[in-house]
């Protein structure tokens, strides 16, 4: 299948290794009532009730087969929703205020009239990778902090960089004299990613990461941090 024209080709295996992840039979597809959790694995949480619509949309199509949904119909869901006016406004609304790069407020309205907001770890979930290594940068630099240049950096290894964006976000929340900087052993790496992960979360970052995934500099899990915290720090804004 060709990546259609909003989802690159590695979007695209991203997204094949997040369906394999729910699709554990290997079957080519997946039941509807596993939507839900195949969009969390893609880093693309959705709320209840865009699901629902989702699904309604799909059995109006005549999409649905048997309640089941293939790859290829996932892949378009999600060329879909990089296609809305949502997503456009996510991507449209970043804003510079204040230095700080902030993706405006969203909400939109269901079928049924209701009006839902979004949580910011929903809005980031619409952002592109350069929108977040960007927002890291700037908040990084503003305190006089080391940038990277993405998500497969090297000094991530060491956890400095995410250490350094949580103090960043909540100035005087890492002891620095806890962390080992230069000439690490493996062990160490792993300790500074314990502490970088606890941090995370205690600063109210819903981190889901592990901190091997930082040690081992591994490219989707670490956007999922920084998409993390940089979701906690939008709410400073």
């Amino acid at each position: 299948m060709a990546a259609p024209p909003q989802i690159s080709q590695d979007e695209l295996e991203e997204l094949r290794e997040a369906f394999a992840k729910i699709d554990v039979d290997s079957h080519g597809h997946i039941g509807t009532e596993e939507l839900n959790d195949l969009f969390k694995a893609a880093n693309l949480p959705l709320p209840g009730y865009r699901v629902r619509e989702i699904i309604q949309d799909l059995t109006k199509t005549g999409d649905l087969h048997d309640g089941k949904v293939t790859f290829d119909e996932f892949a378009n869901v999600v060329h879909g929703l990089k296609s809305t006016e949502v997503a456009k406004t996510f991507k449209k609304a970043i804003n510079k205020k204040e230095g700080i790069y902030a993706v405006a407020g969203t909400s939109e309205q269901s079928s049924s009239g209701t009006q839902h907001s979004y949580s910011e770890e929903e809005k980031v979930a619409f952002v592109n990778d350069d929108t977040i290594v960007t927002w890291v940068n700037n908040t990084l630099t503003q305190a006089g902090k080391g940038t990277i240049s993405g998500f497969k950096d090297g000094s991530i290894a060491t956890s400095m960089p995410v250490l350094d964006l949580i103090d960043a976000i909540q100035p005087g929340s890492i002891r620095y004299d806890l962390i080992k900087v230069e000439d690490l052993t493996e062990e160490e790496k792993l300790n500074n990613a314990k502490y970088a992960i606890s941090m995370a979360r205690k600063i109210g970052a819903r981190v889901y990461a592990l901190p091997e995934d930082l040690v081992e500099v591994k490219p989707k899990m670490v956007m999922t941090v920084f998409a993390c915290l940089m979701a906690r720090g939008m709410k400073r804004v």
